[in-house]
């Protein structure tokens, strides 16, 4: 039922009008109007002489139809519902109505109903407006907390500082919601403490308390949700456990309910707390969530804002300091998509480099490509544009001549980065670096000099090295060439004595046999005892190798001689004299001391020497030298050969290997000098190796069978010694050939 009186006007027309009167007057809690209305204008004096509730009419009424009546409501915003009385009426027309805006349609037949409809249609008006007024308060809160965010906001763009910013933001708060309390808790991410932001209506005896509290303790519900990064809703202090610690003290102040929040990064650090405070148990509906969750979003902007703002401080003051004390001066160069360049930030110490200031500069950027010399420009105008074109890193270094004409070296580096509208950002570096260049330049001159030096002591090194290393040779060849020498003397004697008397015993033989052919001619028939000793000692074969046995000692001896000679030619290494002498007898020396490798023996096959000679005249030489020269290419040629042959021969046993040779040949050149060639079929010598065979101590012999000397030595001997030419040919499987060219005429240098 309806509490207070309803005002409802009747609108007068025929006969359903007394019907529908006597439903209605019986009714206390209706005022009944009935009124006559003949035009539209009637109806709109009408409507606004009253606060009608409901509006009765008839469906059939021709003066004026509910069409019209509609429209009236409409145009007035007026929301009073409207009620048809019919007789009756069809579908088609009840829906148009009701489509137009009519609350209900009573048939005549049905007007006990009409009370039912009134109280309805009464409540259901009531209902929208209860609506509508809350829907235009949530409106003038949202407005009012749009009003108070725009004012934090631009606190928070002036760059007011973060206590005040949170000072007005919990104003606003309290302002929006009469019975809060609002306080803000920033956190110390070091200590893990809480202390005081900001908090407007709390007394200062309770901020003082809370300041500082560690988030660790079960302090109050602030710390648990810092713990657990969640909300934590107190309704009531004095019974939540929460605040067993600091109830007492809390409801001293008359706080009764807390709400903390906590303030959290978008990536969930946390910033602080915002704490709502109420003097009676509460907890939070709709509205008050919204309001709080508008202020913890604030906060956080606020927060992170403050603190970003004071990182960058701190960071500005770092470049600032860092800008003056590195050796050299920072800046940032900017080239446009329209080729326009200019200098956004110069570092003050670009003064010290260029007698520039960063002001100078900026305005007038070509100043400084101005006073780089002219023949650096292009370069430096090249270096950029591959810069800028590739995006890579940019490096340079050349000089320049400021104002005060002095010349100085500057090196720059600096990182490009495209913009989003096409323009190039370059963060760089500029030193001077012409004290580098001087000491640089200084340290190149001295390291000149001592490389110079260094490889003179080097050289000196070497020669010391190699002359000691040749002396040591010298020694060892001079000792057994006096060996060698002493050997021949003592086997000279008896050898001459065998050769001496072996002609005696030929004689001597000869004559003995000749007297036992004449006793066997006239004496055929010896005596027994002559006979049997005849047959004993096989005289007819003694008689046969008896002169064959003389002859073989004959050759024997023959050879030993031969030997004996060379071995005396051989010692003559300590010769410091020059001698005329045949060359082919100093080979023929050395062949005979070496004969005990050429010859065949068991699995080697031995070597055929081939002696191709020329007639040479006597050359005046060191023939001892000499003699070491032809020993060592000789002995080189056998190495060769051996290892080359041995190798094939276990490769293919069974196929054909050509035997190994060396073959010596003599030449006269244009009657001045003469030509010696000593050559093998051997391997031949590896092209990477073939220039380091003269150096010293170069060997491609095993360790233990080569020192890396003999042809160093060989070819210091013929070059400085005879003024002569030593030379390798020699291809990979073609063998060696080394070829010596010396004067016949013109005397040797002394040793």
């Amino acid at each position: 039922m309806v509490n207070q009186a309803l005002h409802i006007l009747l609108l007068q027309s025929g006969t359903n009008t007394d019907l529908v009167f006597e439903q209605l007057n019986n009714v206390r809690s209706y005022i009944v109007a009935r009124q006559q209305v003949n035009t539209v204008v009637d109806f709109e004096n009408l409507i606004f002489s009253s606060n009608w509730n409901v509006i009765i009419a008839d469906f059939g009424d021709t003066n004026l139809c509910h069409v019209d009546i509609l429209r009236i409501l409409r145009a007035a915003s007026n929301s009073i519902p409207l009620i048809l009385i019919a007789d009756q009426i069809n579908a088609v027309d009840a829906v148009r109505s009701l489509k137009a805006g009519v609350s209900d349609i009573i048939l005549t037949s049905e007007i006990s109903r009409l009370h039912e409809s009134i109280s309805f249609e009464v409540e259901s008006v009531k209902s929208r407006q209860l609506q509508s007024q809350k829907l235009e308060l949530e409106r003038q809160t949202a407005e009012a907390i749009l009003i108070g965010q725009n004012q934090v906001l631009e606190l928070i763009v002036r760059g007011t500082p973060l206590s005040e910013v949170l000072n007005a933001l919990a104003l606003v708060i309290e302002g929006l919601s009469k019975e809060m309390k609002c306080s803000f808790l920033l956190l110390d991410p070091k200590n893990k403490q809480l202390y005081h932001g900001a908090a407007p209506s709390l007394p200062d005896t309770y901020v003082q308390v809370m300041n500082g509290i560690d988030i660790g303790a079960d302090a109050c519900s602030c710390t648990m949700a810092a713990r657990t990064k969640e909300s934590v809703i107190v309704e009531d202090i004095s019974k939540d456990a929460l605040w067993s610690q600091n109830r007492d003290f809390a409801l001293k102040f008359g706080l009764r309910s807390c709400w903390s929040l906590p303030i959290l990064t978008k990536s969930g650090e946390l910033l602080g707390m915002f704490a709502v405070y109420y003097d009676q148990p509460r907890t939070p509906n709709d509205a008050d969530k919204q309001l709080i969750i508008k202020a913890v979003h604030l906060a956080a902007v606020a927060i992170e804002l403050a603190r970003a703002e004071s990182t960058l401080k701190q960071t500005q003051a770092q470049f600032q300091q860092l800008a003056a004390n590195i050796p050299g001066a920072i800046y940032q160069f900017l080239l446009k998509s329209d080729s326009s360049y200019s200098f956004p930030f110069v570092s003050p110490s670009c003064y010290e480099i260029y007698e520039l200031t960063p002001f100078e500069i900026q305005q007038n950027p070509k100043r400084l490509f101005d006073i780089v010399l002219s023949s650096e420009r292009v370069r430096l105008a090249t270096s950029i544009h591959r810069s800028a074109t590739q995006l890579e890193p940019w490096e340079w270094e050349g000089r320049i001549v400021t104002a005060s004409g002095k010349e100085k070296w500057i090196k720059g580096a600096a990182r490009p980065a495209k913009q989003p509208n096409g323009d190039i950002l370059w963060d760089g570096l500029v030193m001077d670096i012409t004290e580098s260049k001087r000491t640089q330049a200084a340290l190149e001159h001295s390291e000149t000099q001592l490389r110079y030096k260094a490889s003179e002591l080097e050289q000196t090194l070497y020669k010391l090295q190699r002359t000691q290393t040749q002396l040591i040779q010298t020694e060892k060849m001079s000792s057994l060439g006096q060996l060698v020498a002493g050997v021949a003397h003592e086997i000279n004697n008896p050898i001459n004595f065998i050769c001496n008397n072996i002609n005696f015993a030929n004689e001597y033989a000869s004559n003995l046999l000749e007297l036992l052919e004449l006793y066997q001619k006239y004496y055929p028939i010896p005596e027994p005892e002559i006979q049997k000793q005849a047959e004993a000692i096989e005289l007819d074969y003694l008689k046969e190798d008896f002169p064959k046995i003389l002859s073989s000692m004959q050759t024997g001896t023959d050879r030993i001689y031969e030997i004996i000679h060379g071995l005396r030619c051989f010692s003559r290494i300590d010769d410091t004299t020059t001698q005329n002498v045949n060359i082919h007898s100093i080979i023929d020396s050395v062949l005979l001391i070496l004969h005990h490798r050429i010859k065949a023996s068991g699995h080697n096959p031995g070597i055929n020497i081939i002696k191709q000679y020329s007639a040479l005249p006597l050359i005046k030489c060191y023939p001892g030298q000499l003699n070491q020269v032809f020993m060592n290419l000789i002995a080189n040629a056998i190495d060769a050969l051996e290892d080359f042959f041995l190798l094939n021969v276990q490769k293919a046993p069974r196929q054909h290997v050509n035997k190994p040779t060396i073959r010596i040949s003599t030449s006269l050149y244009s009657n001045t000098h003469a030509i010696i060639k000593i050559s093998d079929n051997g391997s031949g010598i590896p092209n990477e190796k073939k220039d380091k065979i003269f150096n010293a101590f170069f060997t491609t012999k095993p360790v233990g069978k080569g020192t890396g000397l003999g042809l160093s030595i060989s070819k210091q001997i013929i070059v400085e010694k005879h003024n002569g030419k030593l030379e390798c040919i020699s291809e990979p499987g073609q063998g060696t050939e080394f070829v010596i060219k010396i004067p016949i005429l013109d005397p040797p240098n002394p040793p």
